[in-house]
């Protein structure tokens, strides 16, 4: 910001920022897609911007929390309240039709410092990732291998958003990186999964 001085920690739709600036663009960002994001309108075209805004106000947020110099009470209460609030505004984007339907699959991570894989079902469905239930601890921008237990079938995704549920679970949602159309969706169906219920 003009005339600011302090450390850059990360940047908003490609403006550097420091800790306080980026703590207030990030809520005038969040603010300015919840009003908006319920019109079919938004949705139909400014998805994808506002996605690409969301994740990097929760990524700048993680690595604020993160960071070796301890934020203040007020900026770590912000930054816990910017992660919940544009991880639930990213989950409630629509970059294609959401389909319920209930497909196996295996999750894995191949890092070296986090290698683990488990069984899941998908719960929500788009051409261009899902929403399921993980039980290993994640972040944004975490690279998986989803295998559908159904076919075989393979690709590479990314974590680009996650909460915890009352439960104890961790919902997560992924992007396809490998594969435009993973699930075989066509005209709203699938190829074949049954109906989540």
């Amino acid at each position: 910001m003009e005339g600011c001085a302090d450390r850059t920690i990360g940047s908003l739709d490609g403006r550097p920022l420091c800790r306080k600036h980026f703590l207030s663009s990030s809520y005038k960002t969040l603010e300015t897609i919840s009003a908006q994001i319920r019109e079919a309108q938004f949705q139909e075209r400014n998805a994808e911007a506002a996605g690409r805004l969301l994740e990097q106000c929760m990524r700048f947020a993680a690595d604020i929390a993160c960071a070796p110099e301890v934020p203040s009470s007020i900026e770590r209460a912000q930054t816990l309240d910017l992660l919940l609030w544009a991880s639930e505004l990213h989950g409630r984007l629509r970059r294609s039709a959401r389909v319920p339907a209930r497909i196996p699959v295996l999750l894995r991570s191949e890092t070296a410092d986090r290698p683990w894989e488990e069984k899941s079902d998908t719960e929500l469905l788009s051409r261009h990732g899902a929403q399921l239930v993980c039980h290993h601890e994640v972040n944004i921008d975490d690279r998986l291998i989803c295998v559908r237990l159904d076919n075989g079938w393979r690709a590479e995704a990314r974590v680009v958003w996650f909460r915890l549920r009352q439960s104890g679970e961790i919902e997560i949602g992924l992007e396809f990186l490998t594969n435009e159309n993973f699930w075989g969706l066509e005209n709203g169906a699938t190829t074949s999964p049954s109906p989540a219920g």
